[in-house]
């Protein structure tokens, strides 16, 4: 009997991938991924926007809450050592003090202040913060000329009082007086009348060696100094930062969110380049961020909603007082530069 030798080898199974079977679906898959990325970014930052919103929303309500029960006022903002709160016999009596605003909204964020400090400690966290503010606990700030009062007057020496002034009302103050009139809740186009807009984290919590925990927080207000228009950063812009200490020193870290040029600083009260979130160049006039107004509403602006690139005027659909346009005309004309 004759037997036939059969091969024994094995042949690779007709179904395997081959190599470049395999290089084409990872290219596929890496085009795929290059795709979903920015969409997938687009979505997270519209998310973030989203609850910036929310969180002006709520701020909005209760200082509307706040409003009802002083008369239709507006907290202050004023500052300084001769301004002592009755409540606890601390300095400074602003929006965001827990004897104010603190008393209508959650506190999360206490850092702001030493528990020894001479100061009124203060509200942070929670629907204070914008999620795209870099180690923000406070991210809003009042409008300058909302505030019930901004500034003192000259003291009166018979009695030993000094007067609390509103808004614009310091003729001792040029860098104010007659800048803007103060408004309360009942303002006419309050639609249009900033109360609260994303600001500058300027002042860092006061916590010593605990780099990984410090967070940052707004000033009282925002919109005091320069024009309508100049405020918002058109012109020659909002110029002077020599307020805070977001600069850092020897012993704390420049602000996070003010980036690492040193030689640059910011030119609008309005940081604009949160939303959508830009890590690079914060301080160019760029980009978007929310402001809520008197009635309540929130809404998103881009810098050329807010301001005339050619004249450096406001478009006065955004108002930061009621007479902002009357103070443009008188102050540009008298310079000569009325467009």
């Amino acid at each position: 009997m004759i037997h036939q030798k059969t091969d024994q080898r094995t042949y690779p199974n007709s179904s395997a991938f081959t190599l470049i079977e395999l290089l084409v679906v990872i290219a596929i898959i890496a085009l795929l991924i290059g795709i979903l990325l920015p969409a997938l970014g687009s979505a997270r930052d519209s998310s973030r926007n989203a609850l910036c919103k929310s969180n002006l929303r709520q701020l909005s309500v209760a200082t509307q809450v706040y409003a009802f029960d002083f008369k239709d006022k507006y907290a202050p903002v004023l500052g300084g050592p001769f301004v002592i709160d009755p409540k606890n016999d601390k300095r400074n009596m602003i929006w965001y003090d827990v004897n104010r605003m603190g008393q209508y909204l959650p506190q999360e964020d206490f850092r702001n202040l030493a528990h020894t400090s001479a100061e009124n400690p203060t509200i942070g966290g929670t629907v204070l913060s914008c999620p795209n503010h870099i180690d923000g606990a406070r991210s809003y700030t009042m409008n300058y000329w909302a505030a019930s009062a901004a500034e003192q007057g000259t003291p009166n020496f018979n009695n030993g009082t000094i007067p609390f002034l509103k808004p614009g009302a310091n003729r001792n103050n040029p860098d104010t007086y007659r800048m803007g009139r103060a408004f309360d809740s009942t303002v006419d186009r309050s639609s249009a009348t900033i109360l609260y807009a994303e600001a500058w984290g300027l002042w860092t919590s006061e916590i010593e060696n605990d780099y990984d925990e410090r967070t940052w927080f707004t000033n009282g207000s925002i919109g005091s100094k320069y024009l309508p228009g100049e405020r918002f950063g058109g012109g020659m812009g909002a110029t002077d930062w020599n307020i805070g200490n977001w600069r850092g020193n020897g012993s704390f870290p420049r602000a996070p969110e003010m980036g690492s040029n040193l030689d640059v600083d910011p030119t609008s009260y309005l940081p604009y380049y949160r939303h959508p979130n830009r890590k690079d160049d914060p301080f160019k006039l760029e980009g978007g961020l929310n402001i809520t107004f008197v009635d309540g509403h929130v809404e998103y602006f881009v810098q050329q909603d807010l301001y005339d690139s050619g004249s450096g005027r406001s478009k006065y659909n955004v108002l930061w007082s009621p007479i902002d346009k009357q103070v443009e005309d008188r102050e540009l004309g008298r310079v000569g530069n009325n467009p």
